[in-house]
């Protein structure tokens, strides 16, 4: 095989990925955007929503950390039925909309402010990536721009349009090595090992974020292995 021809397969593995890449920035960015329905718990619970994801999270080598929500999953049923949702609501308010150290708020200005002030730098930051990309968010989302979700859903949106516009494989992907770097990896982390700490009814956002966490590591790695 010459060189032309794997850079055709890498070329042709890339398109293959991107759909499913975006899909899973986006489920990633619903799942920390907001609690839980209590329809889409159920589905959860009936294993009828989450075992086609697993099986993604599997063929990327992340199975460890998705049985983990797996098991937080089947763990609810600890709870009576009608319990389950305000359980879980209890849990995605105590992490994540809380003050102080017994929460984990999913904003970059957080973790990367010295005061932790809420609508700090990172959030200029963002609101000028994407107005520089001509992006906008639903207007319904009412967080600051450095929100962990904006930047799932701004992964989501990228490689989108990298697909529509057929955009050039090697600078897209360390255009999107570059923005991983500099606006997630610096603080995803910290996010999730606040997230381990906190004392919580379910293991469900703990786990998520951790799988969260390996899944854009991952995803860094397989872009690294194309622009190298």
């Amino acid at each position: 095989m010459n060189i032309t021809e794997d850079k055709i397969n890498i070329n042709e593995e890339w398109q293959a990925a991107n759909p499913a890449r975006s899909a899973l920035y986006r489920w990633f960015a619903d799942v920390f955007a907001r609690e839980l329905t209590s329809t889409t718990l159920d589905e959860w619970q009936q294993n009828q929503a989450y075992d086609s994801i697993h099986e993604v999270f599997v063929s990327l080598g992340l199975e460890q950390y998705s049985n983990r929500v797996k098991v937080a999953i089947d763990n609810l049923q600890q709870f009576p039925k009608e319990h389950r949702a305000i359980e879980l609501a209890a849990d995605f308010a105590q992490i994540f909309l809380l003050s102080g150290d017994d929460s984990a708020p999913p904003y970059a200005s957080y973790y990367l402010s010295s005061d932790k002030h809420l609508y700090g730098k990172p959030a200029a930051h963002m609101m000028r990536f994407l107005d520089s990309q001509q992006l906008s968010l639903h207007p319904e989302f009412r967080e600051p721009n450095d929100h962990l979700s904006v930047y799932f859903i701004v992964m989501s949106l990228w490689i989108n349009k990298s697909i529509e516009q057929q955009l050039d494989m090697v600078n897209t992907a360390q255009e999107q090595i570059d923005f991983l770097d500099s606006a997630l990896l610096n603080w995803l982390p910290q996010f999730t090992k606040y997230c381990q700490k906190i004392n919580v009814k379910t293991d469900i956002y703990p786990a998520l974020a951790a799988l969260v966490e390996q899944f854009v590591i991952e995803d860094r790695a397989a872009l690294e292995s194309i622009v190298s």
